[in-house]
């Protein structure tokens, strides 16, 4: 059963539990990518959502709809992402404001 929960509480809980891998969210408007989100020991590493990367898609992510999220364990970005986001902390405070839900098992 999928129960809704904040996107930023789900970033908190994978920050906090130092873990490796990707989150995979749902887009509500009409796409056939997904918003990932790649986590490396807990910190985010490497976001991306269709052709936007980095600090573009935390410009953008505000005039979306998320619709359900999925953690997979392991999952590492492809190729050799550009690393340049500010600490996760400082991510989850500027997301936090835009009250985004997801939908999570």
């Amino acid at each position: 059963m999928l129960i809704e929960r904040s996107l930023c509480d789900v970033l908190r809980e994978l920050h906090q539990g130092r873990q490796t891998g990707a989150l995979y969210i749902d887009v509500v408007e009409q796409s056939e990518d997904m918003l990932r989100i790649f986590f490396e020991n807990g910190e985010i590493y490497y976001i991306r959502y269709g052709t936007a990367s980095g600090n573009d898609v935390l410009d953008i992510i505000e005039y979306y709809n998320l619709y359900s999220a999925t953690f997979f364990e392991g999952i590492t970005a492809p190729g050799n992402p550009v690393r340049n986001l500010p600490p996760t902390a400082a991510i989850i405070v500027r997301l936090d404001p835009l009250k985004k839900k997801v939908k999570v098992r």
